[in-house]
């Protein structure tokens, strides 16, 4: 009967192989190897005692999967890069086009040219006045 199989090594999930038979699965096995019916990928299965696991769903900030505690572990420095990124991005994208074009400048009210320099201050403090950078306060962007 042909079937999807799961190759894992310990902990370890090594292949799929899809709409096979499991003599050939057996066959191809390397030392220590062992299968499982069915397709577990390794992005949304772990192995933990010989027993798959679908993970828990995953949090939309940076972080690890701890096998011990089978929670998501933050990777709290990542969180503080991916900040940073999308700070300057931001920066890129809404201020400099603005404030390093010397007509459009020009061409701004006094109090425009004052939205603009408090929203690039706002971003460029950004990290100093955060404390948790998986939730930010962004500044508004001026209109």
């Amino acid at each position: 009967m042909m079937q999807d199989y799961t190759i894992y090594n310990g902990e370890t999930i090594k292949k799929i192989i899809l709409n096979t038979t499991l003599e050939v699965v057996q066959q191809n096995l390397e030392t220590g190897d062992e299968y499982i019916a069915g397709e577990h990928p390794d992005d949304q299965y772990y192995i933990k005692n010989n027993t798959f696991y679908a993970f828990p769903v995953k949090p939309d900030y940076p972080c690890n999967f701890n096998k011990i505690t089978e929670a998501w572990d933050w990777h709290e420095q990542a969180s503080w890069d991916e900040l940073r990124y999308e700070r300057d991005k931001r920066l890129r994208q809404d201020v400099d086009p603005v404030v390093t074009n010397p007509l459009r400048w020009s061409e701004m009210t006094t109090e425009k040219q004052l939205e603009y320099t408090n929203y690039r201050l706002a971003l460029l403090n950004l990290p100093q006045n955060t404390t948790d950078p998986r939730n930010p306060t962004w500044p508004s962007k001026p209109s």
